[in-house]
């Protein structure tokens, strides 16, 4: 895929054909009762840090996922993990709560940390429980291929809390795993000495 076409299939968040991708893959779970959440690049973008992404991750569980397949109509599946979009091409990458991967922190239940976006018509994992899941898969690809790979969801971390600062507090990171607290934590301590390094006075 072109840089032109990535950036055409991104386009607007609420208006581009990855949400779109997004909205259908909501109307199927609606219809069939399957329990999910966005997250990965997309749900990044919700929060406010504009990058490109080329597909769409979806939280759900293996045992509810396994009663829908196989898939056939605007949403195919593919394999046992991952499905298409038919209209665009977009692949549809699914991750499972249910499986062990073995990161600091287990992959959370899109229960519990999903909250339906009423603007953009789907349901999208909680900032907060967002930056934790960035700061384990982080973590997991440092180990496994070295920081080149998992220099991305650093900086994910780091632009989610800078661009939500308000949302943010020592306290609120206290609350945290245990796990990927303290990482954390930096990255909100360098965000509030960026933000103060720009307004020095508050003005």
């Amino acid at each position: 895929m072109t840089a032109a076409e990535i950036l055409q299939l991104n386009g607007n968040m609420r208006n581009s054909p990855l949400m779109e991708v997004v909205r259908r893959f909501h109307a199927l779970s609606s219809a069939r009762e399957l329990p999910y959440c966005v997250v990965g690049g997309m749900a990044v973008i919700r929060n406010g840090y504009a990058r490109t992404t080329m597909d769409v991750d979806i939280l759900t569980f293996q045992t509810d996922w396994r009663k829908l397949l196989p898939l056939e109509g605007e949403i195919s599946s593919e394999g046992p993990e991952n499905c298409v979009d038919k209209k665009t091409g977009v692949t549809i990458d699914i991750l499972f709560a249910d499986d062990d991967w073995k990161m600091l922190i287990g992959m959370p239940d899109p229960r519990k940390v999903g909250e339906y976006d009423q603007e953009l018509g789907a349901c999208f994992i909680g900032l907060h429980a967002l930056v934790q899941l960035k700061a384990a898969v982080y973590f997991d690809k440092l180990h496994e291929q070295g920081e080149d790979v998992a220099s991305k969801d650093r900086s994910d971390v780091y632009e989610l809390i800078n661009r939500n600062l308000a949302r943010f507090s020592k306290e609120v990171i206290q609350s945290y795993d245990p796990a990927i607290r303290e990482h954390c934590m930096k990255a909100y301590e360098t965000a509030v000495r960026a933000s103060r390094s720009k307004n020095p006075r508050g003005i």
